[in-house]
């Protein structure tokens, strides 16, 4: 049951009335309300009234039948002078958050959160600082006690100079490493005092945190490491981290469908065990006029149709202004709520099909990069209307960059779409990908010309290299450089016959236009066929941000479109992977014509769904 948790900031609730906020709850179908406790609140008559409000507001909601939680900053504390702060790996002090390693800062944080238990909450959740990374110009920690701890660990005495320069640069090696125990240790340890907070007051107050970007490796644990230890004996939950406000902000360059991907590749991850996994989503800083509702449907719908998470916590309550100011998330989650219905039924009890992206969670230990948790594969088939799994082996699989350093064996056996940058690691592991030679990086190639069709598109600037080719190599498109033509994309079957769709580009420069474009699309889609044997299951061609899911049972399959796009997608057809006999629609219409499925317009944020059956 996908279930929906509704966070409100304690404050806001007494300053605007409980009622007021109850009839929003309300209307979110919400079952659960997340108290806001916003950071530490040091000045103890202030904490008292923090904690009043919190108790009165939870008996309040619990007596309306909702489970009620508080929701509080993990290491923030503003304007202190009685604890260690955190240090970045530059040396800057990252003067708003205290540092785990700290046992002062610990007691401090111990009793609050028994402050917390004590006003008879059913969850607690720290929020999104339960991490080192992001919170400074550059990953942290290294404060002194993480030094020490650093050299004790490696039996050498190094600075922190020394340091940083052996976790951000090179391959794996033992300060790095050390590095990152220290991490993991001291988020592991803060973790188990505040589960015995907890369980010194009642052990059956659920605890857990909101994971972060750095929650999955550079933090030196996981989340659902962290989840586990924080629960206790009750069951973990976790908060994934990916947001809908991040494409109204493009933030890190995501847009709709790239945060989506996200929450799915988080779920994979954190798939062991029974973890409740909520989808964080975020309308930040929440009035419509800041972030769209289209935003915030078009996300839980999908997330919802995917199936990835338990549920997910929905910021549909502005946090600062009155209760009843912005009231247009609640009236369009009123307006879906047959369309939930809906995506329950068609997508319900169906397996997620497609391209299989692999991901790694834990790659930072082995490479000279900082970070590397926006995946490029999963963006350029997101982009391009390719559908994607994270399980499983998939009609086909694509991995970038050093995440083939960590592919099993089976990956291999329906082909792989590739980087250069894969394609470089696979060699070296003496796997054999059609190429000879691996030359000096080149820029000055203005156009990509595809030549089943004799098409240019611009590069603007790629980085390709100059490559050497074996016989048998097929170059599928290629650009004309100081080098000479260079190829750009070529496919590749080698001895065992494992096959290769290799992109001569490095995924991991910012510029990753060469990825999403049209060509581009259809090329995946043809290609897909000949790296597996198998078509896609479904395939929506020259529409951007066309955001494609599909799901299969026995004897049917649901096919989702979301158009995260500006423009109407005009009757869009989609490809199937064979002949069905009978279709249904959701949200939509259309015909079939065989293998075929022509859909009425898509107009921007809007969604469409069918179910085919044999």
């Amino acid at each position: 049951m996908y279930k929906i948790s509704v966070p409100v900031m304690n404050a806001n609730v007494t300053r605007c009335g409980r009622e007021k906020v109850l009839k929003q709850l309300k209307r979110f179908n919400a079952e659960r309300v997340i108290l806001a406790l916003d950071k530490y609140e040091t000045n103890g008559e202030k904490r008292r009234q923090v904690m009043k409000d919190l108790r009165e507001n939870c008996a309040y909601f619990k007596a309306n039948g909702f489970e009620t939680g508080a929701w509080v900053w993990t290491f923030w504390l503003e304007n202190n002078k009685s604890f260690t702060n955190m240090r970045s790996l530059n040396g800057a002090e990252i003067k708003e958050f205290m540092c785990p390693s700290d046992k002062n800062f610990v007691e401090f944080a111990s009793g609050y959160i028994r402050d917390i238990a004590e006003t008879g909450v059913d969850i607690i959740q720290f929020d999104d600082d339960f991490r080192y990374g992001f919170l400074s110009d550059s990953p942290a920690c290294l404060c002194d006690k993480h030094i020490a701890e650093i050299c004790r660990l490696t039996g050498d005495e190094l600075t922190r100079e020394e340091i940083r320069k052996y976790i951000l640069t090179g391959g794996k090696n033992k300060y790095r490493d050390a590095y990152l125990k220290a991490n993991g240790d001291a988020l592991r340890a803060f973790a188990a005092e505040m589960r015995k907070a907890v369980d010194s007051v009642n052990p059956e107050i659920r605890l857990g945190a909101c994971a972060c970007l750095t929650s999955w490796d550079i933090d030196g644990t996981n989340a659902a490491e962290l989840a586990k230890i924080l629960a206790g004996k009750t069951r973990p939950f976790v908060r994934l981290i990916g947001a809908p406000y991040w494409a109204a902000e493009k933030n890190w360059g995501n847009r709709l469908e790239d945060v989506i991907e996200l929450e799915r590749m988080e779920s994979s991850w954190t798939k062991t065990g029974d973890i409740e996994i909520l989808a964080e989503g975020d309308a930040f800083p929440r009035p419509r006029t800041r972030c769209p509702a289209s935003y915030l449907e078009g996300f839980d719908t999908a997330v919802r149709a995917a199936g990835c998470t338990d549920g997910i916590l929905k910021y549909g309550i502005d946090y600062f202004s009155n209760t009843d100011y912005e009231t247009g998330y609640a009236a369009f989650h009123e307006r879906n709520k047959e369309l939930y219905c809906g995506i329950d039924r068609l997508f319900g009890g169906k397996t997620c099909c497609g391209v299989r992206v692999y991901e790694t969670a834990a790659v930072n230990k082995d490479i000279n990069i900082e970070n590397m948790f926006f995946s490029k594969a999963a963006r350029t088939l997101a982009y391009n209307s390719v559908p994607t799994v994270y399980e499983g082996q998939g009609v086909c699989g694509i991995v970038f960059d050093e995440n083939a350093r960590h592919l099993p064996a089976e990956a291999f056996e329906n082909g792989l779409i590739i980087d250069i940058a894969a394609a470089e690691i696979l060699m070296s592991r003496g796997i054999d990908v059609g190429i000879e030679k691996i030359g000096e990086p080149l820029t000055d190639g203005v156009c990509e010309r595809f030549r089943n069709d004799d098409n240019y598109i611009l590069t603007d600037g790629a980085q390709i290299y100059d490559v050497r080719l074996k016989n048998g190599a097929l170059i599928l498109s290629d650009t004309e450089t100081s080098h000479g033509i260079i190829p750009m994309s070529f496919r590749y079957e080698n001895g065992n016959g494992n096959r290769f769709l290799i992109l001569n580009v490095n995924t991991r420069s910012d510029r990753d236009n060469v990825l999403k474009h049209y060509a581009r699309s259809r090329q995946y889609a043809e290609n897909v066929q000949w790296l597996s044997g198998t078509k896609l299951p479904a395939y929506a061609y020259g529409n951007p941000e066309l955001y494609v899911l599909c799901k299969k049972d026995n004897n049917t399959m649901t096919v989702g479109l979301w158009n995260f796009f500006a423009d109407t997608a005009l009757s869009p057809t989609v490809e199937l992977d064979k002949e069905y006999s009978d279709i249904s629609f959701l949200n939509c219409s259309g015909e079939l014509c065989g293998d075929k499925v022509r859909l009425c317009d898509i107009p921007p944020y809007g969604f469409a769904a069918f179910e085919v059956r044999y």
